[in-house]
């Protein structure tokens, strides 16, 4: 059976702090106790704001790194690897801590950073429509959904149990589960927007 256990945190529950570009908001962090000031972390989740026109990166050696845009438009730029124009809620960029990575323009944006020994993903969910979370055959899951509109209707089910909440625009859940070999659990958000939230999963791989 999957054993599953739900976190919603609300917009002001969250932490805030200024970066050199503009402020990022840390949405969640393993493991307890973790800090992502000192680099100790096994997975961080988190969104930014981006107000200088020109940023460069902080340099994360061992840090994979997946960012989408939520709001906004940016060139990506990879020293001596490449170049990409992103697209809110359309493009997932991956790369790694210890390129030179700056950007072009200012935006909002989502986050996910893993250590080596975990995986993950990133992606924009559609309203009503039932997701399927996913469900590796791996030590433990966590998928995080973050509201970018207001009055979003989740509902989360598992085994035929579901559990209701209603999201705000910046509030964030984190379901922390252990997959199970033909179980599931599944995601449904009720919203007038099309693209009402946007998720992280992560896994620690085997």
């Amino acid at each position: 059976m999957v054993q599953a256990g739900i976190l919603v945190v609300r917009k002001d529950e969250l932490e805030h702090k200024r970066w050199s570009g503009g402020i990022t908001t840390q949405l969640a962090i393993w493991p307890e106790g973790a800090d992502y000031g000192a680099r100790k972390f096994d997975w961080r989740i988190s969104s930014a704001v981006v107000e200088d026109e020109e940023s460069v990166f902080t340099p994360l050696p061992g840090i994979h790194r997946h960012l989408m845009l939520l709001e906004g438009g940016i060139e990506l730029t990879h020293e001596g690897i490449g170049s990409r124009v992103m697209i809110p809620l359309a493009d997932t960029e991956e790369f790694e801590g210890e390129w030179k990575t700056k950007s072009s323009g200012r935006c909002v944006d989502f986050n996910l950073m893993t250590v080596k020994g975990y995986g993950g993903k990133m992606e924009s969910v559609a309203a009503n429509k039932k997701i399927k979370l996913p469900m590796p055959q791996e030590l433990r899951c966590w998928y995080g959904l973050y509201a970018i509109a207001d009055g979003v209707a989740a509902e989360v089910e598992k085994d035929g149990r579901f559990a209701r909440v209603t999201l705000e625009r910046g509030d964030f859940i984190l379901i922390t589960y252990l997959p199970a070999p033909g179980e599931e659990i599944s995601l449904t958000l009720g919203s007038d927007a099309a693209v009402p939230a946007v998720s992280a999963a992560v896994w620690q791989e085997s």
